[in-house]
């Protein structure tokens, strides 16, 4: 089970990734310690987090593909503005895909 609203999701990232494997993780500073990048690792996965700014050695990223990470996270946020798709009324998943396709032509077209 992972944390409530008071742990920071770093604090359960190891739980929320491990049926992950074969991706690229991005994740911000937060997300920067050696064993949740050797867990990503360990899955096959490539992580794409830059190193805090006290860390010791420096952290070898992908900076162009964590440019990409703001635009991703504006979609996010533009979706979540639709109440429907955020507090998910929608119980059936073809529904509730339905209106996340609704929501980005809602986007498309603004």
């Amino acid at each position: 089970m992972f944390g409530g609203g008071q742990v920071h999701d770093a604090a359960v990232a190891d739980e929320l990734v491990e049926a992950i494997g074969g991706c690229t993780v991005i994740g911000d500073r937060g997300y920067d310690g050696t064993e949740f990048r050797r867990t990503l690792e360990g899955n096959n996965n490539t992580p794409v987090i830059p190193g805090r700014r006290n860390r010791k050695e420096e952290i070898a990223y992908d900076q162009e593909e964590y440019k990409k990470r703001g635009k991703r996270e504006r979609i996010f946020g533009k979706i979540t503005e639709n109440r429907r798709l955020t507090v998910r009324y929608e119980k059936s998943d073809i529904n509730f895909l339905g209106f996340i396709f609704i929501a980005f032509i809602k986007i498309l077209l603004y």
